[in-house]
């Protein structure tokens, strides 16, 4: 049941409470605004042991609240649409909540599909075993990927900005002997731009905040090969590729 009043204004100050703790690097005022499930879910400990966790990664980077919608309120429980930006992406979630005395927390959070902005130009992203395939050629940064796992197993799909020069193969291997971590590579990983996981025969959108920076992007999946007794990761057998943002 909707409900209209005062309970969908306290939902959605609760929602703007929470990013301005978050923005503000406030670990206390954050988890205030949590209920014990929803700490132990998204922080895999208790209350009390989640305290530091949170504020080594608090806040970093910022939030952006976009739109708050679709607000249902009934009785003690509660959900509003929540979009937000996570670093360069857009974000879509279902916040679940529930009314602890005279307060409104959050209890759990739920992805919603993205979708790609009309006027912006959509480029598919076939996954297979073991590659990327893109449907269409990036203009300018004004894009957003459709991605579809064709295949038979699970796969990721880690955007990165990466160095000119650097050959992408080489690239792989540094960031295979990091742990399989784009983040932990070299200086030929730039930034990490995006990332998200693919169950076989599941899609989802990859929106950007705003266009992509001129410059080279690869594409990369680490997931290891389930099938391979060694486990070796998607992108040694050949599962990533590129391409370049005009300046």
């Amino acid at each position: 049941m909707a409900c209209g009043g005062s309970g969908n204004t306290e939902v959605e100050q609760t929602v703007r409470s929470l990013v301005a703790s978050y923005n503000g690097k406030d670990a206390s005022g954050f988890l205030d605004r949590l209920t014990d499930r929803a700490v132990q879910d998204q922080y895999g400990v208790p209350r009390d042991q989640a305290t530091a966790s949170v504020a080594k990664s608090i806040g970093d980077p910022p939030i952006e609240l976009r739109r708050l919608s679709n607000t249902q309120v009934s009785g003690l429980t509660a959900t509003i649409d929540f979009e937000h930006t996570s670093g360069k992406v857009v974000v879509v979630e279902q916040v679940a909540m529930v009314k602890e005395g005279d307060q409104w927390k959050v209890d759990g959070f739920k992805n919603q599909p993205v979708e790609i902005p009309d006027g912006v130009r959509t480029i598919g992203v076939e996954a297979t075993e073991f590659a990327f395939k893109l449907d269409g050629d990036v203009k300018d940064g004004d894009v957003g990927f459709a991605v579809h796992n064709l295949g038979q197993q699970e796969h990721e799909l880690v955007l990165a900005r990466i160095a000119d020069g650097v050959p992408l193969e080489n690239l792989v291997m540094a960031i295979a002997h990091a742990g399989n971590q784009a983040a932990n590579a070299p200086e030929g990983v730039q930034e990490i731009v995006a990332f998200g996981s693919y169950k076989p025969g599941e899609s989802g959108n990859i929106v950007f905040a705003k266009a992509l920076d001129p410059g080279r992007y690869g594409l990369f999946c680490f997931f290891p090969d389930i099938n391979d007794p060694e486990q070796t990761p998607h992108a040694l057998k050949g599962m990533y590729t590129e391409f370049s943002v005009p300046g």
